[in-house]
């Protein structure tokens, strides 16, 4: 079996080709939820965020090039959730608080 590019995993990702990679923590959230999240926060495609490492957890932090003040302050106004405690958080956590407050509100 040859090994998918990065642009090939990405695309089955998009695509649902390759449904099955998917962190487990996705399948908690509507996809809806997710690209709201993605446009709202990541300022991208959270499946491209959630695939810039295939190694490790990724955080919100390594999403973009906004500080970790402007990440947690886009949080809260979005989603109205602290997450003051970013620094090393997981990204899964972050979408996690936020679809939990979006459902109470």
């Amino acid at each position: 079996m040859q090994a998918l590019t990065l642009e090939e995993l990405k695309q089955g990702l998009r695509d649902g080709s390759l449904a099955f990679c998917l962190p487990a923590a996705h399948a908690e959230f509507s996809t809806e939820f997710l690209d709201d999240f993605s446009q709202r926060i990541l300022k991208r495609d959270w499946r491209d965020v959630s695939m810039a490492s295939l190694s490790r957890v990724p955080t919100l932090l390594a999403a973009g090039d906004e500080s970790e003040a402007d990440l947690i302050e886009d949080v809260y106004c979005n989603y109205g959730v602290d997450v003051s405690d970013l620094e090393g958080l997981p990204l899964w956590d972050v979408v996690r608080r936020c679809a939990a407050a979006k459902v109470t509100n």
